[in-house]
């Protein structure tokens, strides 16, 4: 049996579709929600709901019970995530669990600018001392969070932002998704791989905003700025100053060349070429 954990958050909906697309029965799928009351679309395709939390390393034992293929998406809580995703590691070796499908980050590393990214890093040593086999998915940035990147671009035509003049690869949670449920479902030739996860090509941000102005029709241009002034530009919007520094730090990811890849892996994994940016980028624009 597979458990996909975060079963109600976009990466997780999108694995557990792309498994019963995969011809694998919901009955032999299980989600890990928090609050069965709002995963009803789960349960209306047959998928078993299982009650659980990154905190709670007993709820977590009883979730995994019988479960051979452990999905461990990532916690979207920053706060003590070390201790959560620990928590989920020691549990599903308690549990029997024989094979874990961990997502990360793209080129993991105790030394990555993005900070929250080191999370990652300290995941994948539990795993591979947990003796679970296990494949690790090292997944770029989300295509589908980049309109976020462009802010008032789309209104002024300036697109302000410290990334340089580096390149970015992203990849569509999609495929991210259908990739997950393709090793999920025969995870033994992937047992103790890790993958760089993104897409084809690599852009740089002159790059994108051309993409982007044929898209809406007029001219975007990108201005690249000091880290501080973005700091300083996100304070002026509003942005809680909690949160600067992380968001901060993507920006210093991107300019040191964290989020830049050539790797293929995404692609053979999917056996067939990912979406692309200048597909994929209209579509998420209109919406």
């Amino acid at each position: 049996m597979i458990l996909v954990t975060a079963a109600t958050g976009h990466l997780g909906t999108a694995t557990i579709d792309s498994l019963l697309k995969a011809k694998v029965p919901a009955s032999q799928i299980a989600g890990l929600v928090r609050d069965e009351q709002k995963a009803a679309a789960l349960s209306e395709k047959g998928i078993a709901l299982r009650t659980g939390d990154y905190f709670d390393t007993v709820s977590l034992e009883k979730a995994f019970q019988g479960i051979d293929t452990l999905v461990f998406i990532s916690s979207g809580t920053i706060e003590n995530r070390v201790d959560q995703h620990r928590n989920v590691v020691n549990a599903a070796k308690t549990s029997g669990v024989k094979h874990i499908i961990y997502t990360s980050v793209l080129k993991a590393s105790k030394t990555l600018k993005f900070f929250p990214g080191v999370d990652h890093y300290h995941t994948e040593t539990f795993l591979k001392e947990s003796g679970i086999p296990y494949t690790v998915f090292r997944n770029t940035f989300y295509m589908e969070i980049l309109p976020m990147f462009l802010g008032g671009a789309l209104e002024s035509g300036q697109w302000h932002y410290a990334a340089g003049n580096a390149k970015i690869n992203v990849a569509a949670r999609i495929d991210m998704a259908e990739a997950i449920a393709n090793v999920a479902v025969a995870p033994a030739p992937h047992a103790n791989r890790i993958y760089e996860i993104a897409g084809n090509r690599s852009y740089s941000f002159n790059e994108i905003a051309g993409v982007v102005s044929q898209i809406v029709g007029k001219t975007i241009s990108y201005i690249p700025v000091p880290l501080e002034a973005l700091k300083e530009g996100m304070k002026q919007a509003g942005v809680p100053e909690g949160h600067i520094p992380m968001y901060a730090s993507i920006a210093e990811a991107i300019s040191a060349g964290e989020l830049d890849s050539d790797d293929r892996s995404l692609e053979k994994l999917l056996q067939r070429k990912p979406v692309d940016l200048k597909e994929y980028l209209p579509q998420l624009l209109s919406a």
